[in-house]
């Protein structure tokens, strides 16, 4: 099984190999789900995979952000490069794009992202004949889903360490429609870390990290995820520190290699302490590995938790005294457990007055220059930084990162000296000067061992050495030249390119012959009267209740006809398959897609702009010459986020899966601004978070009609009988009156970041 950690920048990229990594993963400048690290340039991605390549090692590179019309050929471009460089795998979002590059670049290893929320057999079915040919799982899998994935002949990808996003990745709208930063480009500005207030009935139940999940830690099943044959495990964090990636990389390392012996629950204790100091909030072992939905979250706080080492026993003046239960050393961070979480580093502590480097255990410290410090009296001390751990870690990254490699020097007298070296498939062999004969022992074994290994910048050391040398005498110069050639050679012989011979792309398409009514409604059976009243049967009806909940479908609960559908299914079943505004189509090449496997409708995706909109249908029918079939929601409250986890059952402390609460009663998240947010509850106990205000494009539909618009959507979701009567009296009679009431026009005027 592939460890797999993260990178971003060039020091963390080293910082993950000196760990153990056996691959690593990094973002470009552009098209980057993590677009606020360092990340690489074209010529350092260059760089690190090159040295990746040396040391028997892989690296992957993320394009995983949904890619608009007006980026797309410099998406494709920056993908000719990867391949150029023979990167070991592309990580990607953008079905159009995905789609693109399978039939022009065939070769071009595709790894689908877990932003394409990989959760159920039909997607994985899907992503296979788009040509994936690694799928990273979405993190609310469980191993009994990567067997099935694994019988489909795919590479299977999972994460095992790391911040866990709340949503199903790919479906989280929150940051983009409340701040106008996409998380699906790259700019999430994390809304769920924030603190919220839980409303029952309009009644605050709670104020708390609402809907701030722990950190992943699976470092006690490594054997579980080889059995299961997942073939990847993946670290969360490129915008972690070095320090970080060490500790993770090495403790994973560790785990996967011990996996191989008996297992020892107390073998890893030291590693699973490291990693609990470096950085977590809470750890939980995730849905991966079967844990509760009411499990999953950390209400307390959304930051690192550190390490529980004390108590704030006394305050007086500026001071504050701290009863130690574990050591702490001058320079450890430390922050005060409360709602404040207020924190510091350690300048200076005393223990009975005298200053002192090291405090332990049992210990009373003081500090000083606390401005107010009663406040902090009898509140738990947390170290949120580990000094000597920091310190340890940076020691070990000064180390020159070398692989083991097997060689075979001969000498013999007459004949030329030879090094042959074996690695990662390759074989090297060079011949150097002719020995002469010894006057005395001669050039011993030993030497020849020394001077072999004094291999200096080269990546490389001699783990396994056999040496044939009869008594002769062999210059050291001689030695260290053969030495170097062939390591060298070695070294150039694992970069490899590749020649780009880019094969057309292909898509014959045919004019949808399926256009019907231009009205489309989405509500609940029981509102159907009122919808019959204002449109009679010039419209096209879904009921809402249950349909919009193959979003998150589970295993053979799907079924085609007249549904709104997230992501792509196969067309295993007879009737209409309507594309969603989640399956996130922001190019025309995503048309394409969805069209070459029998949707007959595609509405775009909640994200696109007016121009951005224009761009994707002048393209599409450029190259295909008529215009295609999509739709626009045009009123709804969207879906900002999907959660199996739930805020509702962890706050009132649920043991069992479907407790109804959600159905009996109405609950909301109120932010800090006092926007409320509805929670919606499904049949299987996923909650949906509403928008806080509906979208509404009513007053723009002259101009929607002019882009080619030909499908207008009316997504209801928690609106009364009166507020559906109200839109649609509104609409059908005077469509040009703005209606006035709280609202959104999403990105129709304004692209997202």
């Amino acid at each position: 099984m592939e460890l797999l950690c993260p990178a971003g920048n060039i020091t963390a990229a080293y910082a993950a190999f000196t760990g153990g990594a056996d691959a690593i993963y990094i973002g470009g400048k552009n098209f980057s789900a993590r677009a606020s690290a360092e990340n690489f340039s074209l010529e350092e991605i260059k760089e690190i995979t090159f040295f990746a390549h040396s040391i028997g090692k892989k690296v992957y590179v993320t394009l995983n952000t949904l890619i608009f019309q007006d980026e797309f050929n410099e998406a494709v471009k920056f993908a000719r490069f990867l391949y150029e460089i023979c990167v070991d795998g592309v990580i990607i979002q953008d079905l159009g794009l995905a789609n693109y590059l399978r039939k022009t670049l065939p070769d071009l290893p595709l790894n689908a992202s877990t932003q394409l929320n990989c959760h159920n057999i039909n997607q994985a079915k899907a992503l296979v004949k788009i040509g994936f040919k690694r799928v990273v799982l979405a993190r609310e899998s469980n191993l009994e889903f990567v067997k099935q994935v694994k019988a489909l002949g795919v590479e299977v990808e999972v994460f095992g360490h790391g911040a866990l996003c709340v949503s199903y990745s790919g479906n989280c709208l929150l940051s983009s429609l409340i701040g106008g930063r996409s998380g699906n480009r790259g700019r999430c500005a994390q809304p769920c870390r924030m603190r919220y207030k839980l409303l029952e009935n309009d009644i605050v139940v709670d104020d708390s990290f609402a809907i701030s999940t722990k950190d992943l830690m699976t470092l006690d099943y490594m054997k579980d995820f080889i059995d299961a044959g997942v073939d990847s495990l993946k670290i969360e964090g490129r915008l972690k520190s070095n320090e970080y990636i060490y500790a993770v990389s090495n403790a994973y390392r560790k785990a996967i290699d011990y996996s191989k012996e008996i297992q020892d629950s107390n073998k890893l204790s030291k590693e699973k302490s490291e990693l609990t100091k470096i950085f977590n909030r809470q750890f939980t072992k995730g849905y991966i590995l079967g844990e509760s939905p009411f499990k999953l979250l950390n209400t307390e706080t959304s930051s690192h938790q550190g390490e529980l080492i004390g108590k704030v026993i006394k305050t007086y003046k500026n001071r504050v005294q701290i009863e130690l239960n574990k050591d702490l050393h001058r320079l450890d961070g430390i922050r005060f457990n409360s709602k404040e979480q207020f924190g510091l580093i350690v300048e200076k502590m005393f223990v009975n007055k005298n200053p002192v480097e090291l405090a332990l255990k049992g210990q009373i410290i003081e500090l000083s220059g606390i401005d107010n410090p009663n406040r902090l009296l009898n509140l738990e001390v947390i170290k949120t930084k580990d000094s000597k751990l920091i310190k340890e870690i940076e020691n070990q990254l000064k180390n020159d990162i070398k692989v083991g490699i097997c060689g075979v020097f001969t000498a013999k007298i007459g004949e030329p000296i030879s090094l042959e070296v074996t690695f990662n498939g390759q074989n090297i062999k060079k011949f150097g000067d002719v020995p002469s004969s010894a006057t005395g022992e001669g050039t011993t074994e030993e030497r020849i061992a020394v001077q072999l290994n004094k291999t200096g910048q080269m990546p490389y050391f001699f783990n396994d050495l056999k040496i044939v040398s009869e008594k002769c005498f062999i210059p050291i110069s001689s030695i260290n030249k053969l030495r170097n050639e062939v390591l060298e050679e070695l070294k150039t012989s694992l970069h490899y390119f590749r020649k780009v011979g880019e094969k057309e792309y292909v898509c014959n398409l045919k004019k949808s012959q399926n256009i019907k009514e231009n009205i489309c409604i989405f509500d609940k059976e029981e509102h159907k009267n009122i919808i019959n009243e204002f449109f009679s049967n010039s419209y096209s009806y879904s009921d809402n209740t249950n349909k919009l909940e193959n979003r998150i479908a589970l295993n053979n609960s799907f079924k085609a006809k007249n549904e709104i559908l997230h992501f792509i299914v196969e067309k295993d079943n007879p009737g209409e398959l309507i594309a969603s505004p989640y399956c996130n189509i922001t190019n025309s090449y995503s048309l394409d897609l969805y069209y070459e496997f029998g949707f007959t409708n595609c509405i775009l995706s909640h994200e696109l702009d007016h121009y951005s909109i224009k761009l994707l249908l002048n393209d599409f029918i450029a190259r295909h010459g008529f215009s295609p079939d999509v739709g626009l929601v045009i009123y709804g409250k969207t879906e900002v986020m999907i959660m199996r986890s739930c805020p509702i059952g962890t706050r009132f402390k649920n043991k069992n899966i479907h407790c109804n609460r959600c159905h009996l009663k109405q609950y909301e998240l109120l932010d800090r601004t006092n926007e409320k947010y509805p929670l919606i509850g499904d049949s299987n106990c996923n909650i949906r978070i509403l928008n806080n205000r509906p979208t509404y494009l009513l007053d723009f539909e002259e101009e929607i009609d002019a882009l080619g618009i030909n499908k207008k959507y009316f997504v209801f979701t928690n609106e009364t009988k009166e507020k559906v009567a109200e839109l649609l009296s509104h609409y059908t009679s005077n469509k040009k009156e703005f209606l006035r009431f709280k609202h959104t026009r999403g990105h129709y005027q304004k692209r997202p970041l």
